[in-house]
């Protein structure tokens, strides 16, 4: 019978562990793991599932393999093992775990390889005892003959561009769009270089180091290897913590990372922990949350990313640096989930870290790779405006100088979640300016891509020209001009000014050059997730209705322009989308001011007096018992003088 190697905790630890899984946080994980439904795992691993789907099938089966292996792991089920010994018999059938080959044959490990030698080497080891030598010893083959070479070949390659042969689908990779299948490949082990997945595939390499350390050959060489493409990973990130990809991908990436690390530090003599600053990645996931009444963990959704960090990666850190802001985040609702993986955050908690967010969290903080981020407060309630200035980055949106505001529980100006990854679907809509609380010059907005390599970085940038915060002020100016004429608009300047009256007042102005008379458009989205969006124009600006708030926007503009109020063209069947639309006719220039305020559902908005000033208008009124005075000058260049 083989021997438990404790890869992730030892049996002294499972009291702990299953107090941890009794505490209420963790119930509704623990609930859905002991209460799936066996059957239809049954029925899928043994009459469903497809050996050459590797992306959907592949995923599930390892799924179902971990979570019944940790069931059975804290309480013995014979129902659980069964279910999880045919569930690592039918993973151990697919010819490979991935579906990326180098020169036409070979593996390469950096989509779904790492992430199921993870499910598979902890599986093995939560359920030694009860495995057959048989059992072990074809995971002990395939982690070695296959899954460790396809992850090595993944992180030399995202590490070597110029020696690598070519990756290319597999061809007998079945269960892909279409749209996928037409990606160019070319450049993915630079592009994979610099994101998230050089951690997935070097996971890979972490996962087969420690389960066959003392008995492969190579197991020394693969750790050292994942130890150095970890560190390589994190040296290139912002020191401030800040993840470019968000934090739902910052999750998925350090959920990796993380266990990547326990198992080279428990098992290969390899300590990661002083690899970089991670309690400052803690501070980071802090700083994005955004929680709503509807939506408790909701974050800012700048690019692909659409919800919180899950609780994993913070429990680590939390556990090894006793860092409280990290506890208090993993308990916060919907970051511990119903996936396999939350088994980790039930592992990994400390109930001795106290569960406090930090005293010295700033509320007024750009981020890289050029996120303005202003708020009022850390609560549901609170308020919180963002200005997505800056570089390009993967899993962006063609989203320059847009804004989210967020105020009395509700997601007053929005940018929409769930984008599509696939150009032929239409939610590829929702990658695109148009789609964004943003500017667009004639209907078009600035430079993207058309998805040829994926969902990779654009050539667009803008520039934070201007940046000031004061006690419960903030104000910030950034020039898209970059962006737009990428796109082959006659711009020479696109420049959004955004002044935060906290908590409640935002006043947006808009400044547009250009070489030949165009119309512009300012698009102000709203949230209509579960359908209780309501959006309205009028005359001199428009309306947006929550449940539990409502927003208003007055409009001024140098020149003639209408309001009017529209929805995303996309079908019924993929939601609806509703926006209000400033309409400043054809021009060479044009100014917009916009003045936006928040309130909760029945309350009133200020009675704005807008004067208009030489080059400019002065802004004055009493919105909530906060007195707000603003002057803004434009200038022919540079950022708009503004006097508060």
């Amino acid at each position: 019978m083989p021997t438990p190697l404790h890869l992730l905790f030892d049996p002294s630890e499972l009291p702990r562990i299953k107090t941890t899984l009794a505490r209420p946080e963790f119930a509704s994980f623990w609930r859905y793991a002991r209460e799936a439904d066996l059957a239809d795992d049954e029925r899928f691993l043994r009459e469903e599932i497809k050996l050459d789907h590797p992306n959907a099938d592949l995923a599930r089966a390892a799924n179902i393999l971990q979570r019944s292996a940790f069931v059975h792991a804290i309480e013995p089920d014979p129902r659980q093992l069964a279910i999880a010994r045919l569930a690592l018999q039918r993973v151990l059938e697919f010819p490979r775990w991935d579906w990326i080959l180098e020169a036409g044959r070979d593996t390469v490990g950096a989509m779904r390889n790492g992430t199921t030698s993870i499910a598979v080497v902890l599986s093995v080891d939560w359920l030694a005892n009860d495995l057959t030598e048989a059992e072990h010893a074809a995971a002990v083959k395939f982690i070695a003959d296959e899954a460790a070479p396809a992850a090595e070949r993944a992180v030399f390659g995202m590490t070597h561009h110029d020696q690598v042969v070519g990756w290319g689908m597999d061809p007998a990779a079945q269960g892909f769009d279409q749209a996928y299948l037409d990606i160019d490949f070319s450049r993915w082990p630079a592009i994979l270089d610099v994101n998230n997945l050089r951690i997935i595939a070097t996971s890979g390499l972490a996962a087969a180091a420690a389960f066959l350390h003392g008995r492969h050959p190579r197991a020394a060489e693969w750790a050292a290897m994942a130890d150095a493409s970890m560190r390589l990973f994190v040296s290139r990130l912002p020191q401030d913590g800040s993840f470019p990809e968000g934090p739902d991908y910052w999750h998925f990436t350090f959920n990796y990372y993380m266990v990547s690390a326990e198992l080279l530090r428990r098992h290969c003599g390899i300590d990661g922990r002083d690899a970089f600053d991670f309690p400052a990645m803690a501070r980071y996931v802090q700083m994005v949350s955004v929680p709503t009444i509807s939506a408790p963990d909701s974050c800012l959704n700048i690019g692909d990313a659409f919800k919180m960090s899950g609780a994993e990666p913070l429990a680590w850190i939390g556990r090894h640096f006793r860092d409280s802001t990290a506890n208090q985040l993993v308990l916060q609702p919907g970051t511990i989930r119903d996936l396999p993986v939350s088994a980790w955050a039930a592992i990994w908690f400390d109930p001795t870290v106290p569960a406090t967010r930090s005293a010295d969290l700033p509320r007024d903080r750009v981020m890289f790779p050029g996120i303005v981020i202003s708020r009022s407060g850390w609560g549901a309630e609170d308020a919180v405006l963002s200005l997505r200035s800056g570089e390009p980055e993967n899993h962006e949106h063609a989203d320059r100088n847009s804004l989210i505001f967020t105020a009395h529980g509700e997601r007053l100006l929005h940018d929409p979640v769930k984008a599509s990854y696939m150009r032929t679907q239409p939610k590829w809509q929702l990658r695109l300016t148009a789609a964004h609380t943003a500017l667009l010059i004639d209907g078009r907005g600035h430079q993207y891509h058309n998805g040829e390599e994926g969902t990779n970085a654009s050539q667009a940038h803008a520039k934070l020209v201007d940046y000031r915060t004061g006690r419960d002020w903030m104000l910030a100016t950034s020039d898209a001009a970059d962006a737009y004429t990428k796109a082959g608009l006659p711009v020479t300047r696109a420049q959004r000014t955004v002044i935060y009256f906290k908590p409640d007042v935002v006043i947006v102005f808009d400044e547009v050059d250009l070489t030949a008379a165009l119309p512009v458009q300012t698009r102000w989205q709203a949230d209509n997730h579960d359908g209780q969006a309501g959006v309205t124009s009028q005359s001199n600006g428009f309306t947006i209705t929550r449940p539990n708030a409502w927003l208003q926007g007055r409009v001024v503009a140098g020149a003639a322009c209408t309001i009017n109020h529209d929805i995303l063209p996309l079908p019924a069947d993929e939601g609806v989308y509703p926006f209000a639309e400033v309409v400043s006719a054809a021009a060479q220039s044009h100014r917009l001011l916009t003045v936006c305020s928040a309130t909760p559902t029945g309350d009133v908005h200020a009675d704005w007096k807008i004067t208009r000033e030489p080059d400019g208008w002065l802004v004055t009124g009493t919105h909530r018992e906060r007195a707000v005075t603003a002057l803004i000058h434009s200038r022919p260049h540079g950022a708009p003088v503004v006097i508060l």
